[in-house]
């Protein structure tokens, strides 16, 4: 018997996007038990398309504003599947994409969630996403984005993350760490709960037989200081919450480094700097509310210091390697 896979998509004014992401999701080989939308009160006929054009697809219409994090937790409440996909308006998917994901996480409790080949959507010899790397300065990378598309690239089995545009979670790994982060609103919310799934001991398995293709930013590019200073904000709200206290000390130093060439950029004029840095600044006014989110996370991390420290070496080493390969393509 397959496993239940449901498949939820949020969607604000997606309608040019609609038909290629939905046409892929149904002509998978492993067909999702269910595809839900949810549409965060489009005003470009998006809902009322998919429900007279997709009568398959299940429909949830928001009434208010709830950003990315509402749709996709409203979502994913409302799913059924004992795996959850995450799926973005701008992506599509090769079509054993779903199948080659739901046998490789199979039925090991220990991968909460699985990472595929992401591809540039228009043009499929450059390479999305890989999943996420993080780094000690506090960032997080797609891992070999805008490089070549090629097989023996020095990947990981395990990855820090998947994308958000295609990512897919064990449900029993979600009822341990909870879904996204509605503070965040949009950007960063697949980092935070990516961290949360690693401190908790569940691991994210890279799976380069899996094939999607994605636009990145397709609604976002439209608000670009809404995006810069979301964020900056995000960012720190990452930190805050989930970088274990023995390595705030010991990455304190790549950090301030980090944080200082974007107020130096700003100086030098360049606005999306400043508006990340008031981003910053901003998030210094939620610290509370985020000692509290933090107390929860780590009262339940399974990974010692130690053992995150040795994640970011990793993925760190990655990312030269990948830096050096990209080198030599150019």
């Amino acid at each position: 018997m397959n496993p239940v896979v449901s498949v939820v998509i949020p969607n604000m004014n997606a309608r040019q996007w609609l038909d290629r992401c939905l046409q892929s999701l149904l002509a998978q080989t492993l067909q999702p038990t269910e595809i839900i939308l949810v549409d965060q009160n489009s005003n470009d006929g998006s809902a009322n398309y998919v429900a007279e054009a997709y009568p398959q697809v299940r429909l949830l219409r928001q009434t208010e504003d709830r950003g990315f994090t509402g749709a996709c937790n409203d979502g994913m409440k409302a799913a059924r599947g004992e795996f959850l996909v995450l799926f973005n308006t701008d992506a599509r998917a090769e079509a054993d994409w779903l199948e080659v994901l739901v046998k490789a996480m199979g039925d090991d409790a220990s991968i909460g969630s699985a990472a595929c080949k992401t591809l540039d959507y228009h043009n499929s010899a450059l390479i999305y996403s890989l999943g996420d790397g993080v780094l000690s300065n506090g960032d997080t990378y797609n891992i070999a984005r805008n490089m070549k598309d090629r097989p023996e690239l020095p990947m990981p089995r395990w990855v820090f993350g998947p994308s958000g545009c295609t990512a897919i979670y064990r449900r029993a790994a979600l009822d341990v760490v909870g879904l996204l982060d509605e503070d965040y609103y949009t950007y960063h919310e697949d980092v935070d709960i990516a961290w949360r799934l690693q401190l908790a001991g569940f691991k994210c398995l890279y799976v380069p037989k899996a094939v999607a293709y994605h636009v990145g930013d397709a609604t976002g590019r439209k608000f670009r200081e809404r995006t810069a200073f979301i964020s900056g904000r995000n960012r720190w709200f990452v930190l805050f919450k989930n970088l274990p206290v023995g390595l705030w000390l010991r990455y304190a130093p790549q950090m301030a480094v980090r944080q200082a060439k974007t107020v130096w950029w700003a100086i030098k004029g360049d606005e999306e700097s400043r508006v990340r840095c008031r981003g910053a600044l901003s998030s210094l006014a939620f610290l509370r509310r985020e000692w509290r989110k933090r107390r929860a996370v780590q009262r339940s991390r399974q990974l010692s210091t130690a053992e995150v420290a040795a994640m970011v070496r990793a993925h760190e080493e990655l990312r030269r390697q990948l830096e050096a390969i990209a080198k030599q393509e150019k």
